[in-house]
């Protein structure tokens, strides 16, 4: 037990240092996402989207984080010969595991309650965040910016003179009202000069030296001022913002599929999203096991070996395994339950055949 909990404390010390080195990583990619979805919002709505942005990345990397902690520290033992000191002195290869398997727990602990509880909820708030950004940009229209989209609208300008004021303008607004099978869901209009007013959903155009107007009426010109005037409830209501199965907890999932009032397809679904969640984090455990057996083959320390052989592990055997399981499921080619454990039970052969090649030396 001493020697486990010296290998543990190591594992534990070098799981946090990378795991500080991938959230600044995570963090970086979700500032450059930010502020490429924000669209000339104010820069309260950036800072808002990076930590759910990371939050919801960071169950994904954590079994990065593991295999490359297990490995550096399985890498160490090997390089100086420990793990042969240790069968020599009668220490079978299952106690040496004992680090790695209480790790790969402790991972599980961590990860199921982030997963399963916490990053549905930011999904949520993303998703309102999101549809609060176009609104935010047009009270706060990025200067550098020269289009805009939200829903069915669409502004282009080519200058700008003033918050709110654009210059040269192409506005087109989609799903306005008319009935399907006919004419008139798309309004489009230039003009010199819009003045543009938002009012909570009412979002207002004061036109200057309207050019053209065409719609199903038509097409004039106006040199004079011509208001327009649009809610943006309306023109977002073709959006289906009803919550996924993956902006629901698994407690909530839980719940609805022991009411029993879900069509068949969409239980079949709910299902999927409560056992993959839970397949993810039991994943912990035999990837800590391979890490170590992964660890002991490289026989190095060196982290560019570790990082190199875990992610290649990741993407090239467990994450298209995964996501390929996600979209059969969605089509329906696979049922929930195979699809949900297919990417878990794909690791078992590779850790089995692993150990037994260990068992040789």
């Amino acid at each position: 037990m001493i020697l486990a909990r010296s290998y543990l404390r190591e594992i534990l010390q070098r799981l946090l240092m990378v795991l500080a080195g991938v959230i600044f990583l995570i963090g970086l990619g979700a500032a450059i996402r930010a502020s490429a979805t924000s669209q000339g919002a104010p820069l309260w709505v950036p800072l808002s989207l990076v930590p759910l942005i990371v939050g919801q990345a960071l169950p994904y990397f954590l079994p990065v984080v593991l295999l490359i902690g297990v490995v550096l520290t399985y890498g160490r033992m090997a390089s100086n010969l420990e793990h042969v000191a240790s069968f020599a002195a009668g220490y079978r290869p299952l106690r040496l595991l004992l680090a790695a398997t209480i790790s790969g727990v402790l991972m599980f602990v961590v990860s199921y309650p982030l997963t399963a509880e916490v990053v549905p909820g930011l999904y949520q708030k993303m998703r309102g965040l999101l549809d609060r950004v176009p609104v935010a940009a047009l009270e706060n229209t990025n200067p550098g910016s020269s289009e805009l989209q939200y829903a069915g609208l669409y502004l282009s300008w080519r200058g700008r003179s003033g918050p709110g004021v654009f210059h040269n303008v192409l506005l087109s607004i989609e799903s306005m009202g008319g009935e399907k099978g006919e004419e008139g869901e798309e309004m489009r209009l230039r003009a010199d000069t819009a003045r543009m007013t938002v009012n909570g959903p009412e979002l207002g155009f004061a036109f200057e030296g309207l050019r053209t107007f065409r719609d199903t009426r038509g097409l004039f010109s106006n040199p004079e001022k011509t208001w327009l005037r649009f809610n943006m409830d309306e023109i977002q209501r073709v959006q289906n913002l009803k919550p996924r199965a993956k902006d629901m907890t698994s407690s909530a999932l839980k719940t609805a599929l022991a009411g029993g009032q879900l069509k068949p397809r969409q239980d079949q679904h709910y299902r999927f999203i409560y056992w993959q969640r839970l397949s993810m984090c039991l994943a912990t455990l035999p990837l800590s096991l391979i890490g170590a057996l992964l660890g002991w083959r490289l026989r190095r320390g060196g982290f560019l070996s570790a990082f190199a052989a875990s992610l290649g592990l990741l993407l090239l055997l467990y994450y298209p395994i995964f996501f390929l399981c996600d979209n059969l499921e969605e089509s329906g080619t696979l049922g929930p339950f195979f699809a949900a454990w297919l990417p878990l039970f794909a690791l078992l052969p590779l850790a089995g055949w692993l150990f037994l090649r260990t068992q040789r030396v």
